[in-house]
């Protein structure tokens, strides 16, 4: 894990900061541990650092990004660093609210709803609610930017949570949602934007084939972020869920690839099907014990 951030010792040396940051801006440090066991999809740590009065828990990766995970299964990056993640919590704590707003909003619109947002926060909080946050952002060494332009840096950093920090259940193995319902350029797109020229770029196919092509490409992980989206989310049709068991199995990540095997074998009717598929999950979680 990368080192901790500045900021973040100051918040933990000094109690009165972390109070504060903890109330109004809900970055708990006593909150560091979530309501279930996580883990990324890719396999590289996370830590828990603090967490909100929601359930909520906010974990630094290894590449010192920030990643949020919600009560509710959702989670999505909210920084590249904590001293990102802070500005935003901090100059926005009506964050949530902004989740869901169109890209392509301009500062007028986005300004209102940073006004309509922190007039009910204020409701709430009272007046110090503007003192309290400037006080804060000082004594950690952060910048107040604009508010839209906060904005605009939580949508990026939202939108590049897939496919490197795709979150897990620990124990079930299942994605969590995104936190966001930005646009995102298809599965397709991607990789015919990486597709050597003269390469094996076909026009057509279903995700499947475009999640075997990434991987082909080398792009382990937006291949494993697709397969596994499809693996939560498709339908409970045989022939996907045996190719997706078939690409999650030469993608190496044979504990998903055994979740998919034992789906796939239980919609066998015919009991010699039913027979191969079983041993097949037989051999997927002997390997995937080891």
């Amino acid at each position: 894990m990368n080192r901790p951030s500045r900021a973040l010792q100051l918040l933990r040396e000094h109690p009165e900061l972390a109070q504060l940051a903890a109330y109004p801006f809900n970055f708990d440090l006593m909150r560091a541990e979530h309501v279930e066991a996580v883990r990324l999809a890719s396999g590289a740590p996370i830590e828990p650092i603090a967490g909100d009065d929601t359930g909520g828990t906010y974990f630094v990766c290894a590449d010192g990004a920030v990643l949020y995970a919600g009560s509710e299964g959702e989670a999505g990056l909210i920084g590249d660093s904590v001293e990102e993640a802070l500005e935003v919590l901090i100059g926005l704590p009506g964050w949530h609210d902004y989740t869901h707003l169109r890209p392509d909003m301009d500062d007028t619109a986005l300004i209102e709803a940073i006004t309509q947002t922190e007039s009910e926060l204020g409701e709430y909080y009272g007046p110090e609610l503007h003192g309290d946050r400037t006080a804060l952002l000082v004594a950690l060494g952060l910048s107040q930017p604009p508010g839209q332009e906060l904005i605009r840096r939580l949508h990026g950093a939202l939108l590049r949570t897939e496919p490197d920090h795709l979150l897990l259940n620990a124990d079930e193995d299942c994605a969590y949602r995104l936190l966001d319902t930005l646009p995102r350029p298809s599965l397709r797109q991607l990789v015919l934007e990486h597709a050597a020229p003269g390469g094996e770029t076909p026009t057509d196919g279903g995700d499947l084939h475009w999640a075997g092509l990434a991987r082909r490409q080398g792009r382990t992980e937006l291949a494993r972020c697709a397969l596994l989206r499809m693996l939560d989310c498709g339908p409970r049709d045989a022939a996907l869920l045996g190719g997706l068991a078939e690409e999650l199995t030469l993608l190496g990540d044979i504990r998903q690839a055994a979740r998919a095997q034992h789906l796939y074998a239980s919609l066998q009717d015919d009991p010699e099907k039913r027979r191969t598929a079983h041993d097949v999950l037989a051999a997927l979680r002997q390997r995937s014990e080891r």
